[in-house]
This record gives structure tokens, sequence and C-alpha cells, in this order.
């Protein structure tokens, strides 16, 4: 698969192609173990039911801190590694002391502070990425990549799911091997050249003026650009439906269904990952081809399949697999359009400022979903909130889709 992306490219475009790959597989064991954070919580630690909805808002509510982070880096390309660098080491720094540690709010606060830094690292990782790579060829890279850490994926979580149904316990070592793995990512990506990494003096601005500049700019962006205004409001609809069934979806896998870590392994990885493995590389080429937000709108009416039919699970349980699989097939386009939008939108521009509002637009949707999500949870039950979240991404979809874009916003343009 790699060698598909890797012809006919510049020395660093080729390298970069490899970093890309290689930090996608090391950071995978991390990331599969990071799904079955809830589960390890609520079964294995006795978090309690407000300690994981608690966990649901803030994952996305710090994103809002992480925007943060690469606000600075506007045309300063000295900065993109090592920005991107040390936000890798800090978001697996804590998880190197878990075997030593088992207190549900210690790993609860290291879960935050991956998502923190997991964030911050993205704005100016798409930038090196629309540096060194061309339009199309860049595409490609990513949705192969991405595919070849979620096939990977598929067969750490029903290894690891096998392992913790035998010995619970066994999460400490797990987290620690997979942050020291994830570590090994730094090395690869340390090795890359960035293109145009000219030299900018740091800009001596007040406190008042650092903490408001990026929402000020922000503004005026989404002002500026009605079609990434436009990506954005409907990315935030779909983002809020689904951000609104997270705190549902523990509880009814746990209390409706009665699963296991291996059957919640199966749904999640197998099913899910099969269903992103085998439709990244067809949202790719869609993506050659159509604008964004018509892409966009068909990828959001995708995800709103998922909660519908996750809701028939209980009459039978292959319904969990089918809503998964679904679930990956949407996330696919997803994962594309997010991390891509940025470079896309920018064309020539710093592509950055764009990365960063989807951050930002991010922590902003979860800091009121998941609440709200758990509450609804509560008086409604789990099954309405899920049939409200997919309402939510099929009208964010249905509007994005019919919504007349402009040429330019092809990624062909």
């Amino acid at each position: 698969m790699s060698g598909t992306v890797l012809v006919n490219r510049s020395p660093s475009s080729r390298a970069t192609s490899r970093a890309l790959v290689w930090t996608n597989l090391l950071n995978e064991p991390l990331f599969t173990l990071y799904g079955f954070l809830s589960f390890i919580l609520y079964k294995d630690l006795g978090a309690s039911a407000f300690a994981i909805s608690l966990l649901t808002m803030l994952k996305p509510v710090v994103t809002i801190l992480s925007f943060y982070w690469s606000a600075g880096l506007k045309g300063r390309g000295s900065r993109l590694k090592g920005n991107v660098i040390w936000a890798g080491l800090w978001m697996r720094a804590p998880f190197l002391l878990c075997p030593w540690i088992d207190e549900p709010w210690y790993v609860i606060l290291a879960a935050v502070n991956y998502m923190f830094f997991f964030r911050a690292g993205i704005p100016g990782w798409m930038e090196i990425l629309k540096r060194n790579m061309p339009e199309g060829g860049r595409e490609r890279a990513f949705s192969w990549s991405a595919a070849l850490g979620y096939a990977e994926g598929v067969i750490l979580s029903i290894a690891m799911g096998a392992l913790l149904d035998r010995d619970p316990s066994m999460w400490k070592g797990f987290f620690f091997a997979s942050a020291a793995i994830g570590l090994l990512s730094l090395a690869v990506q340390g090795r890359m050249k960035v293109e145009g990494e000219e030299k900018v003096e740091p800009e001596r601005i007040s406190v008042k003026e650092l903490i408001v500049r990026p929402w000020r700019d922000s503004w005026q962006l989404m002002r500026d650009r009605p079609d990434f205004s436009k990506f954005q409001w409907g990315f935030m609809l779909c983002g809020f439906g689904i951000m609104l069934i997270q705190p549902a979806l523990t509880l009814f896998a746990v209390d409706w269904l009665g699963i296991s870590y291996l059957e919640m392994a199966a749904a999640i990885s197998i099913a899910k990952g099969l269903g992103f493995a085998l439709s990244s590389p067809i949202w790719a080429r869609w993506f050659e081809r159509v604008p964004i937000l018509r892409m966009s709108g068909a990828v959001f009416l995708s995800v709103g399949l998922f909660p519908i039919l996750l809701a028939l699970s209980p009459m039978n349980i292959w319904w969990l697999y089918i809503a998964y699989f679904w679930y990956g097939v949407g996330q696919g386009g997803s994962h594309l359009v997010w991390n891509l939008s940025g470079p896309i939108f920018a064309g020539k521009e710093d592509s950055s400022r764009y990365t960063g509002v989807n951050v930002a637009m991010a922590g902003l949707r979860g800091a009121v979903g998941p609440g709200l999500g758990g509450w609804l949870t509560v008086v409604w039950g789990p099954i309405e909130v899920l049939c409200l979240g997919g309402l939510l991404c099929f009208w964010s979809g249905g509007w994005l889709f019919r919504v007349k874009s402009k040429k330019s916003l092809s990624v062909n343009s």
C-alpha cells in the first residue's frame, strides 16, 4: 500500500509519506487502547457515570485551549516541526506512569491531557503535509496511511480485548507499552525536512492580545470566507450530534447490551476498522473530484446512520456490528475531510489558521454536547438520545449536500 503513495514524488514528499505511514503505525497502539478507556474506568476502576460524562465533556473542551498551542504558527515554518514533536511527547508522557498508579482520576487527567496535545499538534502537522506534499498525492497518502493504522488497530483491539477479559489489570502495562512505542514516531518526524522553513522573529504582544487575537482572527476568517463558514457550521451540527450520544454509548453497551471487552473490540475494531479501511481509498478518490462541501454532506449523512442502526441492537446483536461498520465508513470520510479541509480551504495561504478553527469549533461543541447528552440519557434513555444524535447528523448532511459549491473548492482546482 505504501508503495502506492511514494511514486513520482520529490525527496521531501517521499520522506514525508514515509513519516506519515510510520506515524500512523506507531501511534495506533495507544489510540486503540484509548478506545477502551471508558470501559476500563467504568468496569474495572469503578468510575461513576458522572465521571464518564465528565471525561467525555472534558476531552473536547480542552481542545479549545489546545487552539492556543498552534495559534502562533502563522508564517513561521521554522516552528512547525518542533510544535508537532513537543505535542507528541507531552500527550504520551502521563501514560508512562500507569503501571504504578491505579487512581481513576489520574487516568481521566491523562486522557484529557492526551486529547489536548493530540489536537494541539494537528494544525502544525497538516501544514507540514501541505508544504511537503502535492495536492492529490497528499490526500491519497493520508487516506492510505490512516487505513493501514486502522488495519493494525483491528488486530490490536481484538488481542487487547481478549487479554483484558482474562486479566483486567493488564491495562496498566498496555498503556505504558503503547505510549513508549508512540514515542518512536517522534524520531521519524524529527528526520523530516520542512519546505519553506523560514525564520521569523517572534512578535512581542500583550497577554490580553495573546488570548484574544486567535479568536478574533478566526471569526474574521469565517466572515471573509462564507464557504469555510458553511463547512464549519455543518460540521458543528453533525459533530454536536456525535458528542451528544457519547455518554449514552458506554451505558448503552454495558447496561443494555451487557457486552464484554472482546465483543466491544469486535464492534469497534473489526467492524468499524473494516468500514474505515475499505472506505478510505474510495473517499480519497471522491475527494479529488467533488467539492468539499458536497463531500462533507455525504460524510455527515453516512455518520448519521450509526446511532440509528445502533439503536436496533437490543433486538439483535448483529445490528451492533452493522452500526459500527457503517460508523467506520463515515469516519473514513470524516477523518479525511476534517484533517485536510484546512489545506484545501487555505489554498496558497498558511493552513494552520484554518485547521486551528476546526480544533476550536470541536472544543466548543464538546463544551455542551456530552453534558447535555448525559442529562438526556438519564431523563429519556440512551435509545432516544441515539436517535436524536442521528437526526442532527442527517440534518447537517442534507443541508451541506444541497449547498451549491464553487468549483474552486474542489481539490483539483
